[in-house]
Parts: C-alpha cells; structure tokens; sequence
C-alpha cells in the first residue's frame, strides 16, 4: 500500500504558465519554454477558454499531459488575478463563487444587470475588491461556449 501512495505522490505536478488553445488540444506554455498538455473534465473546463491569462494547475502528470484535479488564474492578461467562477443569481444581487480566493464575491451593483444573464455560468472578471467582499467590475469574459 505503502509503495502505491509513493508512486500517487510522485506523478503529482504543480505547474504555472500560459494557457494556449489549439485546436482539439489545450496547453501550458512554460516560463522557461516547453509546454505541456492539459487534460480537462468538467471541473477545469473553463481553462480551455483562459487563453492568454497565466493559469496555475495541480494534478497528476501522465505520457498524455496533466490531469487537471485543481486550477486558479495567476494573471487575468492585464498583471491582475482576476476572479473566476460561477454565477449565482439571488434576488437582486449577483455573487461569485470565485476558485482564487475560495470565497464568495459580490458584484457590484453597475455590473448586475450586463452580466445577470450568464447565472449560473463560468465567468472570468477583471475587477478591483471596493467593500466587504464586493468586485466593481472593469472587463469579464464568458468561460465556456455561448448559448446558440
């Protein structure tokens, strides 16, 4: 038993650097060049459209790539962290549930009524913290394919 969990412990990876999607394949390009595929399920998904942003990712390195068990944003494209997660809708607000801080984010109110229509999506954000919790909203792109 013992052997096993040092073979699990060994295949695990933690790897930074810049998303690049091709076509059929999504990869992380490397700080120091070279560039390894991500393999992705439903969870770690919205890699696929973070092209451009430097994505931080844990999981197990296999001959294919890396089986992506976790991720976060290190830079949105402009120096920032950004705020990724899912949309949530209740009453009049609009919260995030963000994968960089494991928290949950509010947004602001000038920002609620562009982005209501994508509750319950993957959204990225560009933003500034302005409150307890509450993300006024410069730029935010849509993590998964437009509804047709």
């Amino acid at each position: 038993m013992s052997l096993l969990f040092v073979f699990a412990c060994a295949f695990h990876v933690e790897r930074s650097g810049l998303v690049q999607p091709e076509a059929g394949a999504v990869w992380l390009a490397g700080y120091q060049g070279g560039r390894v595929a991500l393999l992705l399920d439903a969870d770690s998904a919205p890699i696929r459209y973070l092209n451009g942003c430097v994505v931080e990712v844990s999981g197990v390195r296999t001959p294919a790539g890396i089986v992506v068990e976790d991720w976060h944003v290190e830079d949105a494209g402009d120096g920032s962290g950004g705020f990724g997660g899912t949309l949530q809708a209740y009453g009049a607000r609009l919260l995030l549930d963000d994968r960089n801080t494991r928290s949950t984010l509010v947004i602001d109110d000038a920002a609620v009524p562009q982005l209501r229509a994508y509750a319950g999506r993957s959204v990225l954000i560009v933003g500034t913290v302005v409150g307890s919790g509450q993300v006024q909203v410069m730029a935010w792109r849509l993590l998964e394919e437009p509804a047709p």
